[in-house]
């Protein structure tokens, strides 16, 4: 389970009850209290009461549709900061999941039990980030004043984009962060032609930022989207710390 979470909850809404049913075996087992819905309905009536700390939520249910549901999230005072995971079978609907239905996380129906974990960990740690800092191997990144730390001394400040995509990055290292993700997540959702150009020269201003040592880190896996490659002798667990 993500670093400092003690029995996280969360609520897993899916009408294939074969499939609930195994999902919430595996998130017991990772340590994590789940509840479950076979229905939008269903949820609602938890959500309040439960205050989960992750929605999974299945697109295609038996009385609505998931991104409606995320949105009708948004919409509620209490409920609106709740972390949402969209899982489809539709890979198409990964940008719509950020851009139009305002979720945390999208996840492609049909991966492994251990990718939809990750996605779920990954969308907790920016939570957590909201009180502290992300902390890889020899990266910290603060979030108040946007400094990036390397061996316990302060090398750069980055910008808000750049600070933001290096966050993505190590949050999903050593998997690649897709160029939709990155869109959504850092360059305000933007769908026009020009959206791989700006990614890239998001990349190319964030390497040079990161200077010759850790520049070369960021790394382009054709056709899968941008990762972070962290050396195996500086490998240690994603963690959020507190800075004094």
């Amino acid at each position: 389970m993500v670093s400092g979470a003690v029995s996280k909850k969360i609520l897993i809404v899916d009408d294939d009850k074969l499939w609930r049913g195994n999902l919430t075996r595996f998130f017991s087992s990772l340590g994590y209290t789940v509840l479950s819905s076979p229905s939008c309905a269903g949820a609602m009536e938890v959500l309040p009461a439960e205050r989960p700390d992750c929605v999974l939520l299945d697109f295609h249910l038996g009385d609505g549709d998931g991104g409606e549901f995320c949105l009708k999230l948004r919409e509620d005072a209490g409920l609106k900061k709740t972390p949402v995971v969209i899982v489809s079978a539709d890979p198409a609907e990964e940008l719509n999941a950020y851009t139009a239905y305002k979720a945390d996380g999208f996840i492609l129906k049909g991966c492994s039990l251990a990718k939809i974990a990750a996605v779920v960990e990954s969308v907790l740690r920016r939570v957590e980030m909201e009180r502290g800092a992300l902390e890889c191997g020899e990266l910290k990144l603060d979030p108040d004043g946007f400094r990036l730390f390397r061996k316990g001394r302060q090398t750069a400040v980055l910008p808000p984009e750049q600070f933001r995509l290096l966050a993505l990055l190590l949050e999903a290292s050593p998997h690649p962060v897709s160029e939709d993700e990155i869109a959504a997540r850092v360059l305000g959702g933007r769908t026009d032609a020009q959206r791989t150009e700006a990614v890239y020269s998001l990349v190319y201003r964030l390497r040079r930022s990161l200077g010759p040592q850790l520049s070369p880190r960021v790394k382009n896996l054709s056709g899968r989207g941008w990762a972070y490659a962290v050396p195996r002798a500086v490998q240690a667990p994603l963690k959020i710390v507190k800075f004094q």
